[in-house]
């Protein structure tokens, strides 16, 4: 598979109806000038790697592997959930943000009774 794979998917690939849900309330919002023109809006989207999460973890730091990025949205028509697109690409394996330590958030005071 191509590494730069992308396919939009312009109609419901149930009953072929344009009409979006979350897009066509984007659209309103858009022209009401409360949010940006070049914004999209789905109901979902999701990105990932397709590997086992234990492998993962083990792989050399720069190393590539394939990864997923999918959107959807809501046929307004006859109600079909369905990807607007789905894209392949690489992704590289970096060092992982520390994570904090137990306890409250910084900043917080911590009072006795």
């Amino acid at each position: 598979m191509d590494t730069k794979f992308h396919k939009d998917f312009k109609s419901c690939p149930a009953c072929g109806s344009t009409n979006r849900f979350f897009e066509s309330m984007a659209n309103e919002l858009k022209d009401r000038g409360v949010v940006r023109k070049e914004w999209a809006f789905y109901l979902d989207i999701k990105q990932g790697v397709v590997m086992d999460k234990v492998k993962e973890q083990r792989l050399i730091i720069g190393s590539q592997v394939p990864a997923y990025t999918y959107a959807t949205d809501i046929c307004m028509d006859c109600g079909c959930v369905y990807a607007m697109f789905i894209e392949r690409s690489n992704a590289t394996k970096s060092i992982e943000p520390a994570t904090n330590m137990p306890g409250p958030p910084l900043g917080q005071v911590i009072r006795s009774s």
